[in-house]
């Protein structure tokens, strides 16, 4: 699934915009699901308005790109350490 579902469609290189979804709950003790988020997220998203009031823009038309989810389980530690390579490689 992608950001605002089939109507924001666009390749890696032509978007200004990338999601990458962490779902991760390795650590929760009590209640289980923060790993459900990243995908109730991009659930949601097709229904958000695409016109911002604010800025007057679609800021869609940026082009969204939404990663494959990336999926660090070993530790808290490895996770973090995943994310920052792969955003730090995002933005080179």
């Amino acid at each position: 699934m992608n950001f605002g579902g089939s109507e924001v469609v666009f390749d890696y290189h032509n978007s200004r915009i990338v999601v990458l979804p962490v779902p991760y709950d390795e650590t929760s003790t009590w209640m289980k699901g923060a790993d459900k988020g990243p995908d109730a997220i991009l659930e949601a998203s097709v229904n958000l308005e695409f016109y911002d009031i604010e800025t007057r823009s679609e800021v869609f038309r940026n082009g969204i790109f939404t990663l494959e989810p990336l999926l660090e389980k070993r530790t808290p530690e490895a996770l973090v350490n995943s994310v920052y390579d792969k955003v730090q490689l995002l933005l080179s």
